[in-house]
């Protein structure tokens, strides 16, 4: 058994160049005939912008990643996970090896030998922080494939909501990126959350095992939750699934709905925030659970091990989301608009702003994307919301209308037509 084959079979089977990109160059963890292939694949991703078939890679290296002693099982983070700690290993075994041998009598040189365990660990704490530790002399090799792809499949890279006007702004989420969505309550918060989170899941969660969710939900339990997926997913009222008023037909598209998504390939958790109220509760749960984005709906309510004091204990977890959670998978997490908002005359021009959220001034600062959702005051307020960009992440603000229809589970974007693409008979 390849550590290094099976990681680079894990990678060929992801197919994304992002995730690649992400891992950075590794190519000291691989050994023997594991560095042609790693080598051949990140030539090949820097020029073409796109991981190879498997046929391709036989080609050129003579290596065929589809026999089953080289077919993964696992994602390829797993791997790497166990690719590292082979290195590590050795590493310090072969340096033990060599302070050792000038430990010996005959060779006795204990300054010599201390210069080999400190180089050891320093260079290897140094490859543990590289992906926070970059050149810029080796910029292209980062750059450019990410362009390239970015330009080849706008629709496919990164997290997306299914907002063009969001999605095109954010350019697709990745780790790191926090989403903050704010609020009244009863603003539809938790249901905006829910469409975002099964955009990608829907598209292509049924082959692709890349696009899993954990959705927490810290205000509802787990069948409330499941319910409005349920009518998200298929088109069908959550308020006829909750209160069994479904049609003959639709309870056939019901169960028939429900009986397709078991085949998918990505699972979508949804966790019950009571059962993990800190944030270091889903930070473990994530390590376990490995989703490729994570939704908290209700963020403010998450608990803090040592801070009681509200405003405090919000603060705290903001920046742990950003710092430990968000580390893991893009996330977005919904909190609440102060009463400042509500008494704010926007007629007059008074805006809402960051200023604006609830408890804590670090939700807006460790926020990579702050969405506002605001119900205008006009009759059309049954039918749509509206969601302003409070905050983007290269200073992009402005807004858009979607959707607000509750029996068709309609939240999509409001595309105005532009007049001068209408055809008058």
């Amino acid at each position: 058994m390849s550590l290094g084959l099976m990681f680079m079979s894990a990678v060929v089977a992801d197919k994304s160049v992002s995730k690649l990109l992400e891992y950075g160059q590794v190519d000291y963890l691989f050994k023997g005939h594991e560095q042609p292939v790693y080598e051949f694949v990140r030539e090949f991703v820097k020029q073409y912008a796109a991981i190879p078939d498997a046929s391709t890679i036989e080609k050129h290296t003579g290596l065929d990643l589809t026999t089953p002693q080289h077919q993964s099982k696992e994602p390829a983070g797993y791997y790497l996970d166990l690719l590292q700690l082979r290195h590590t290993e050795f590493s310090i075994k072969s340096a033990m090896k060599q302070a050792s041998d000038l430990l010996l009598t005959e060779n006795k040189n204990p300054d010599a030998a201390l210069v080999k365990l400190t180089e050891m660990v320093m260079t290897l704490a140094g490859r543990k922080h590289s992906k926070q530790v970059v050149d810029f002399r080796e910029a292209y090799d980062l750059i450019v494939p990410d362009y390239i792809a970015k330009f080849n499949s706008p629709d496919d890279y990164g997290l997306q909501f299914g907002w063009p006007s969001f999605d095109k702004a954010a350019g697709g989420l990745v780790k790191g990126d926090v989403v903050s969505m704010v609020g009244r309550p009863g603003i539809g918060k938790t249901l905006f959350m829910l469409y975002a989170a099964l955009h990608g899941w829907k598209k292509s969660g049924k082959v692709d095992a890349s696009q899993s969710r954990m959705f927490v939900s810290m205000e509802m339990g787990v069948l409330p939750i499941e319910q409005r997926l349920a009518g998200l997913t298929f088109g069908l009222s959550a308020g006829q699934i909750k209160n069994a008023g479904l049609s003959t037909d639709s309870l056939k598209k019901l169960k028939k709905g429900l009986v397709e998504v078991k085949g998918y390939e990505a699972p979508f958790y949804v966790v019950d925030g009571n059962l993990t109220a800190t944030v270091e509760d889903l930070w473990m749960l994530a390590r376990q659970l490995k989703p490729d984005a994570i939704f908290i709906d209700g963020a403010y309510l998450l608990k803090h091990p040592t801070e009681h004091d509200r405003y405090k204990r919000v603060a705290e977890n903001a920046d742990l989301i950003k710092k430990e959670l968000a580390q893991l998978a893009p996330v977005t997490a919904s909190w609440q608009f102060a009463r400042t908002a509500a008494k704010k005359n926007t007629k007059k021009g008074e805006k809402i702003g960051l200023d604006d959220i609830a408890y804590a001034d670090a939700i807006g600062q460790m926020s990579s994307v702050v969405m506002g959702l605001f119900q205008e005051e006009s009759v059309e307020v049954l039918k749509h919301r509206t969601i302003e960009i409070l905050k983007g992440r290269h200073g992009e603000t402005g807004s858009f209308n979607v959707n607000w229809n509750w029996n068709l589970m309609d939240f999509t974007e409001i595309v105005e037509q532009d007049v001068s693409e209408l055809q008058f008979l």
